[in-house]
């Protein structure tokens, strides 16, 4: 399934996410997540970091790009951003992952501001095609 990448069909998509099912304290999955959370590799010194357990659990739901995606919780519905940086080191590189719960609106404002063309429908998530 495809559909043109305009605001009327991100609504679409997001829409049954706009109001969380349940209430942040009952949701199992989100109310042991704190609002950010992230995680550095770095290695080149073996260092890597950990996320709750609770991040697994997160449902791909919008794949923007292999750095930047939105994830959905399976329980609640909320949303949440997850980007990946990488910084380029002297001896090595580091990895930053970064995981933020987001409100409807501000999702749908940081997919209004993507220059893409379609929305394309893969299983159970969406991927944004250029």
């Amino acid at each position: 399934m495809e559909y043109l990448y305009t605001v009327e069909n991100i609504k679409r998509i997001l829409g049954p996410w706009e109001h969380p099912e349940i209430q942040l304290s009952e949701c199992r999955i989100c109310s042991n997540l704190p609002e950010n959370v992230s995680k550095v590799n770095v290695p080149s010194r073996n260092e890597f970091g950990v996320f709750p357990n609770e991040v697994a659990k997160l449902e791909e739901f919008i794949l923007v790009k292999y750095t930047w995606q939105i994830l959905k919780c399976p329980v609640c519905g909320r949303l949440y951003t997850d980007e990946y940086h990488y910084e380029s080191l002297v001896g090595g590189g580091e990895d930053e992952y970064l995981i933020s719960r987001i409100e409807y609106a501000d999702a749908l404002e940081l997919l209004k501001g993507i220059k893409a063309k379609k929305l394309i429908k893969d299983g159970a998530r969406w991927l944004v095609s250029w």
